[in-house]
């Protein structure tokens, strides 16, 4: 396959299981298609664990080739993370976006520096995300900080309005 663009989905939560999956599903497409100029990931994922998805973030940026990612239905959560990858970001005309605050599940007796640490990790990881979206934006971090904290439902046209999205498909 020279020259041919590499498609793969990701749909899913995004985990580590899912996301160690799915970065060895590119390497392979990637050796198998060594010529290759795009890599578009059609994304549909309600989201996860923000580590993992900065991971995926990162690897996807060290590409040789341009990616191009597709929300196909609604890319919520840490999900957005992986969407904004893509040097091409695309919607399609009825899909969504949701942004809302880190939260984690904590399930125990946690002394006041554990409940501090995890806080500090929410922070520090609330920081990589309005970072992230600040930086394919036209919005500052302050913008994305406030839809994560009251938590926003982000339309085609809302995301195309802030370059989160470069374009939007629409159906014929």
């Amino acid at each position: 396959m020279n020259n041919a663009d590499i498609k793969i989905s990701f749909a899913g939560g995004v985990n580590e299981e899912n996301i160690r999956l799915f970065m060895n599903e590119i390497k392979h497409a990637v050796d198998e298609s060594p010529n290759a100029t795009t890599l578009t990931i059609y994304i549909s994922s309600l989201g996860g664990n923000v580590d993992i998805a900065v991971e995926l973030f990162n690897f996807l940026k060290l590409l040789d080739c341009k990616v191009r990612t597709v929300n196909t239905s609604y890319v919520n959560s840490a999900a957005i993370i992986i969407f904004a990858a893509g040097k091409e970001r695309i919607s399609l005309s009825h899909s969504s976006f949701y942004i809302h605050s880190i939260n984690k599940n904590l399930n125990g007796n946690f002394t006041a520096d554990d409940l501090l640490r995890e806080a500090t990790e929410m922070s520090t990881n609330t920081d990589k995300v309005v970072t992230i979206l600040a930086g394919i934006s036209n919005k500052h971090k302050s913008y994305w900080k406030r839809l994560m904290k009251k938590g926003y439902l982000l339309t085609p046209q809302k995301a195309k309005e802030v370059d989160l999205i470069n374009d939007i498909l629409e159906y014929k």
